[in-house]
């Protein structure tokens, strides 16, 4: 896997990968992955998936599935992206996935954590390299500890920052040990972790013990964004936010130009936009997938007709989103207009184009599947 940029130093990038997989162009960044969970792309089936123009061509799945049925995938024996029907998706493996929130912290010197289906399951540096070797990814993330980023009333202190560093050059350590033995693990290119939490010295100590000329990429993790009350009720994320973007811009002068940068857990576009501008080139690609679980469809008012934008505009507010199943109230007081138009005005996609805002709405008061499909659409 090779990247090529064609601005150097200064943010924002524009830049390319290639090589990636046999019979695979090439995948221009800044861009987002096309998450999927378990294997495969949520509420979507792959005629659908192959359906869709403009999706990106690399796909996001974390390792829970597979330390979790390590049995199907070592029978198997053909990798992730074959067991998933996807084979034409080459996969970028990580340890963890952003949209799931791990009930306690429980990392060890030896060994990551992960949550399952079935609750914890801890996985040695052997096991990691298995699980590596059962997804035969496009590129793998190297184990991180990345608990830092875990929803606290607090941002982690300087000590467990320091913890996290040590810990993941640590585990870097040991998948190196395995990879000099495994013709198959060597054989994969690496996604090197960068951790450290908000702590800025933190991330520049853990950079100047890092070598990077095994590295096909980085992986920026564990930054604390979450924050919690006593009674477990999320808080206004902004302050950490503001900390996160001013750590990131010092941060990516520090790494190599030639590697890609990804950073997780950034889904929002103001946040992703912003991102970019630090020097980030790869993002999850979750949010699709977390507006549609929730029954959101986000509009874009730029997306509108030029003559629909200059009248209809001015008369009422362009909404930013809308929650499904629809209020009542507002099913009371309308006329039905609301109900028939579709979601987004001049949008080519499937759903607008064939339904509208009254269906889905009833598809969601009903629990119907294709509710979700159509948002994910």
């Amino acid at each position: 896997m090779r990247f090529s940029t064609g601005v150097s130093g200064a943010a924002p990038r524009i830049g390319l990968i290639s090589e990636v997989a046999a019979n695979f162009g090439d995948f221009q960044t800044p861009n987002c992955l096309l998450y999927t969970k378990f294997g495969a792309v949520p509420f979507l089936t792959n005629d659908i998936v192959r359906q869709i123009d403009g999706l990106p061509r690399i796909t996001f799945a974390s390792l829970s599935f597979l330390r979790e049925k390590h049995i199907v995938h070592t029978s198997f024996g053909k990798g992730l992206a074959k067991l998933s029907g996807l084979r034409e998706f080459p996969v970028f493996l990580f340890q963890s996935d952003p949209t799931d929130f791990p009930v306690t912290r429980a990392v060890e010197r030896s060994s990551i954590s992960i949550w399952a289906v079935g609750g914890r399951l801890p996985v040695t540096m052997p096991q990691y390299a298995q699980c590596v070797v059962n997804a035969l990814p496009a590129a793998f993330q190297l184990p991180v500890d990345n608990e830092t980023s875990f929803r606290d009333v607090c941002a982690p202190g300087k000590k467990r920052c320091q913890k996290s560093v040590e810990r993941t050059l640590g585990y870097a350590s040991e998948i190196e040990k395995l990879r000099s033995s495994d013709e198959v693990l060597a054989g994969i290119p690496m996604l090197f972790s960068v951790t450290g939490g908000n702590d800025l010295d933190q991330r520049l100590r853990g950079l100047a013990k890092t070598d990077f000329s095994k590295a096909s990429g980085v992986v920026l993790d564990g930054f604390f964004l979450d924050c919690i009350d006593e009674s477990n009720q999320p808080m206004d994320r902004r302050p950490h936010l503001d900390c996160m973007f001013e750590v990131l811009p010092k941060l990516c002068l520090q790494l190599p130009s030639h590697l890609p940068r990804i950073l997780t857990n950034i889904w929002q576009p103001d946040e992703v936009a912003r991102a970019v501008t630090c020097g980030v080139d790869i993002f999850d690609g979750t949010l699709p997938f977390r507006l549609s679980r929730s029954g959101l469809a986000w509009l874009y008012p730029g997306w509108m007709p030029h003559s629909a934008a200059t009248t209809t505009s001015r008369q009422t507010p362009f909404p930013s989103w809308i929650a499904f199943p629809l209020d009542k109230e507002l099913l009371k007081g309308s006329s039905g207009s609301v109900f028939n138009q579709p979601l987004q005005e001049g949008c080519s996609c499937f759903t607008c184009q064939r339904h509208n805002r009254g269906y889905i709405s009833h598809l969601h008061s009903v629990n119907e599947m294709l509710a979700h499909i159509l948002l994910m659409m």
